[in-house]
């Protein structure tokens, strides 16, 4: 179902976020770049909940492809 992929993708999130952790700490990154690195993942998180929408596209056939990207770029065409 959506809410067990959701929750696997969340799971993914945080061992990647656990990762990224304890590689910082070990290349000794100074606190501002951490901080950058959590502020990025923290926006892609938000920005597609874990999902690879390029993967997604990518799948599907060229016309199926140009007529998703159509549609959800409408609104900023619109403006």
């Amino acid at each position: 179902t959506y809410l067990q992929s959701t929750t696997v993708r969340l799971e993914e999130w945080r061992i990647k976020r656990t990762d990224t952790e304890e590689w910082m700490r070990h290349r000794q990154l100074p606190p501002d770049l951490k901080q950058c690195v959590r502020k990025y993942d923290q926006y892609k998180w938000v920005a597609t909940r874990g999902v690879d929408e390029e993967a997604i596209l990518k799948g599907l056939p060229v016309d199926l492809r140009r007529d998703i990207k159509r549609h959800l770029c409408l609104d900023l065409v619109r403006r």
